[in-house]
């Protein structure tokens, strides 16, 4: 029988993932709409619960198809499929138009970090990103750019927010992030990919070396502040141990760009240099 009750408990459970603690209790986030459902799977990560709607799902082709595969996969997957109403898959899931498609994912497990074997590794640490929207985007940017893992420090926004699962379009499934993690665990990770500390930068508006001046090509980090408070007094205090602070220099009267855009920019221009040097040039 299709689910329509926003009472239903299927439909409060998946309810309960827009708030961190029921994430925290049940170890799953919320995944809403084809697009990122069908990340989810790509990854080889199937949903443990799935509620849809045949009839706003087969609106489209990428629905119509998304639907054919959950329902052909269900017997190897321990995934809880029901066709819901668009009334209770509205009250199940964090956004307006939830396109007719809402499912709860496990938290990704990823391994300890270790060096790439084929070139030198590049690590993004968070430090104190507090805008859903921003660490989402950072995510997505940090995944296109050829980041090898991301570091969240224990002040950033929940990973699995539900903001911050939109705005990342699937990088949740593929880029490897460590949560939660203090200054002295992400050092000691970032020792284990041979990133020297000479070569871990961070973004400050009044450094004097530019982030087209670094050398990119060899194994590095780059810690990204909080846009509103720049650098905590703990990643100041990590970076002061050797670490380099680089700037972006900027016209006009700007006086500082949003985290999101800032680790775009630096991001790009190592994955340029990284570029030049596997082409030889």
């Amino acid at each position: 029988a299709m689910i329509d009750s926003p009472a239903n408990p299927t439909v409060k459970s998946l309810r309960a993932l827009t708030t961190a603690k029921g994430r925290r209790e049940s170890r799953r986030f919320l995944v809403e709409g084809v697009r990122a459902v069908e990340e989810g799977l790509r990854a080889s990560y199937p949903p443990d619960i799935c509620l849809y709607n045949s009839e706003l799902l087969g609106r489209t082709e990428r629905g119509s198809k998304l639907l054919r595969e959950l329902l052909a996969g269900q017997g190897e997957r321990k995934t809880v499929l029901a066709e819901a109403s668009p009334r209770a898959i509205e009250a199940a899931s964090d956004t307006l138009h939830p396109q007719g498609i809402v499912a709860a994912f496990p938290f990704v497990e990823w391994r300890e970090p270790a060096p790439p074997t084929k070139r030198a590794a590049l690590a993004l640490v968070c430090d104190d990103i507090q805008d859903p929207g921003n660490l989402g985007t950072i995510l997505r940017t940090a995944e296109a750019a050829g980041v090898d893992a991301v570091w969240l420090t224990p002040r950033c926004v929940d990973l699995y927010n539900p903001k911050v699962v939109r705005s990342a379009m699937g990088a949740h499934f593929r880029l490897p992030a460590y949560p939660d993690r203090d200054w002295e665990r992400i050092g000691r990770d970032l020792e284990k990919l041979q990133i020297d500390r000479g070569q871990i930068f961070a973004t400050q508006a009044s450094a004097d070396e530019a982030y087209d001046q670094a050398d990119w090509r060899q194994p590095s980090a780059l810690i990204v502040s909080n846009e509103a408070h720049g650098l905590s007094a703990e990643a100041a205090r990590f970076v002061e141990q050797g670490g380099r602070a680089i700037s972006i220099p900027m016209e006009g009267g700007t006086e500082s760009l949003n985290a999101a855009i800032a680790a775009a920019i630096i991001l790009f221009e190592a994955a340029r240099q990284r570029r030049k040097l596997r082409q030889g040039t």
